[in-house]
Order: C-alpha cells, then sequence, then structure tokens
C-alpha cells in the first residue's frame, strides 16, 4: 500500500508502527520512507526496533548501505496492509455514523398538517429523542418519492396510497365533515331559491393524493351524486370557492374548521356512522428500524391520544 494512497491516521502505539513498516517496506529506504511518514530517520528507525521487540522477530535485514526484508519481514508485508485497510474502514463506518447522528431527521408533512396534529407528532418526537428534526410539507405522491430518493426520513401521507417498496404505519384517523357556504353566500343563495345541498362538487386535484381522493368520493357517494364539478389547487382555494358559494366540498374536519376562522363557512358532520381518513408515516426499508420505531410511537401517541395509543400503530 502506497503512501500517496491512503493518508496516514493519527493512530499510536503497535497500529502507528505498522504503518510506519509497511513504507519501509515498499521503499527500502529509511531515508525516503521517513520523508513518507513525517518523521525524522532516527525516529523511524527507533520505532521499526520497538515494532521488532513487540513481535519478537526480525523484520529488517540492516546493512551498510541497504536494509532488506527478512522471511518474517515479508510475513508482516502481506498482512499489514490488510489489518490497516480494516482500521480505515472502521474509521470511516464510526465517522460516518458520527456524522449521520448529527444529521437531522428530515421529516415531511402531509400538506393538511396543521389541522392534522403532525406538528405536534414530531414536536413529541423531538422532546422524547433530543434530536434535530428539518421538516417541510407537501401532498402523498410529492412525498413518497421524496422518501424513495433518500430525501426524506420520514413522510406523512394520506392512504390509501401506492408505496408497496416502503414501510408506512397509520399513526391516526380523521373525521370527514361537508362544508358549505355560510352567512351571507348562504342568504344569497337562499334568495335565490338555490339549495346548498344542489351546489357543485368542488374538489382538490386527484393527481395530489390519489387514494385519498377516490376515498373521500367513495364516502361522497353515499350521499349525492360524486361527479366533481371542477379542481382547485390546495385547500385554502377549496375552501375559498366554497366561501363565495360556487359549490362545496368534503374535507378533514381539522383542517373545514381551521379554514372555518377566516372564511364564511359551514362545517357539518356526515353519518353516523361518522366517515374517517387516515394518517400514516412512510420510510424505507434501509432506514433504521429502531428510529422508525421511536418515531411511530411519538406520532401514535398523538395521533390515538384518548383514542387507544396501539391502535393504528402497526407497520406494514
Amino acid at each position: 500500500m502506497r503512501g500517496d494512497e491512503e493518508p496516514l491516521l493519527s493512530l499510536s502505539g503497535l497500529l502507528r508502527r505498522l504503518e510506519y513498516f509497511v513504507a519501509v517496506a515498499d521503499e527500502l529506504h529509511l531515508g525516503r520512507a521517513a520523508r513518507r511518514c513525517g518523521v525524522s530517520q532516527p525516529t523511524l528507525s527507533h520505532q521499526m526496533k520497538v515494532l521488532e521487540k513487540e513481535l519478537g522477530a526480525e523484520l529488517l535485514s540492516r546493512g551498510s548501505r541497504r536494509i532488506a526484508l527478512t522471511a518474517s519481514g515479508k510475513a508482516l508485508q502481506e498482512e499489514a496492509p490488510r489489518l490497516l485497510q480494516c482500521t480505515y474502514s472502521i474509521k470511516a463506518r464510526i465517522q460516518q455514523a458520527a456524522a449521520e447522528s448529527r444529521r437531522p431527521i428530515r421529516v415531511v408533512f402531509s400538506r393538511s398538517g396543521h389541522a392534522l396534529r403532525q406538528r405536534e407528532m414530531v414536536a413529541e418526537f423531538r422532546e422524547r429523542n433530543a434530536v434535530p428534526v428539518s421538516v417541510e410539507s407537501g401532498w402523498s405522491e410529492r412525498n413518497i418519492n421524496l422518501v424513495r430518493a433518500g430525501q426524506a426520513d420520514f413522510a406523512f401521507v394520506r392512504p390509501p396510497v401506492d408505496a408497496d417498496d416502503l414501510r408506512m404505519s397509520v399513526v391516526g384517523d380523521v373525521e370527514l365533515v361537508k362544508l358549505l357556504p355560510g352567512g351571507g353566500a348562504a342568504d344569497r343563495l337562499a334568495g335565490e331559491e338555490v339549495s346548498t345541498e344542489e351546489l357543485p362538487l368542488i374538489m382538490w386535484p386527484r393527481s395530489l393524493a390519489p387514494g385519498l381522493y377516490d376515498k373521500v368520493l367513495g364516502f361522497v357517494g353515499q350521499e349525492r351524486s360524486p361527479q366533481v364539478a371542477w379542481e382547485e389547487p390546495d385547500y385554502i382555494n377549496v375552501a375559498a370557492a366554497v366561501a363565495s358559494g360556487a359549490g362545496v366540498s368534503y374535507m378533514d374536519r381539522g383542517i373545514a374548521e381551521w379554514m372555518s376562522l377566516s372564511a364564511d363557512l359551514r362545517v357539518r358532520p356526515l353519518g353516523p356512522p361518522e366517515p374517517r381518513t387516515d394518517i400514516a408515516v412512510v420510510w424505507r426499508y434501509d432506514q433504521d428500524q429502531e428510529l422508525a420505531s421511536r418515531f411511530v410511537a411519538a406520532c401514535c401517541r398523538i395521533g390515538y391520544a384518548g383514542n387507544g395509543a396501539d391502535r393504528g400503530c402497526l407497520v406494514r
């Protein structure tokens, strides 16, 4: 192993002397080997004598003008690089593990996370594990792709999802409600003798979360025709369209109630029985499973608080 192929490690004792020996065995010249190792020639010569004493064998035949390897030296010349390479690999793995422990856990919320207690779930994980966490948000399909690409460690999604290549655990569920125009828009429609029940259905784009979209329409079909009149780009624009009196929609209770704080909307429960939709977490199969278990457990403590904390925490 040449000195320019592997940097010298700051090792003490036997391993350092083995590095010195490899340089001497390559160069067969104490002066050149000393320069390669960054030490003085007397220091290198002393370290070779210490190594011979430690191994109980003469490694170098020292002549007046040149040095040569003894039989023991040739045997060590074959074995030392393997031992040192193993040392380099161990150090690299330790450094990588240390770097990983310092890297924030990357989490992606479902876009509706603020109303689905996802922030509280991650806060619970942070508090119990004292690890840094970075967060962003997106829709289910994008979140799944980020996890697949290794750009996120955990992502919240809205099942059902097509992600058999990932692990998944349901960590909570929420009630589905109907969103209707309120106040002035409802009065205007009444004056025009238009029933809010007859208004068109407004939804968000199916491509953002196909499984959830179809599941919601399945619930809608139990109450009215599930025909979608048009789609708005996100929940905020869906709510704005409903508030204007243009139509009605269906969404999670937490989101609907949050939207109604700043828009003229009415929230109407469905059922009984009340329809519910799931919140789940996905991660890669090569993820640290002990870390995944702790993350899922923290999410379930919040997602199912007062509801049976283990009810949905099964890993697929």
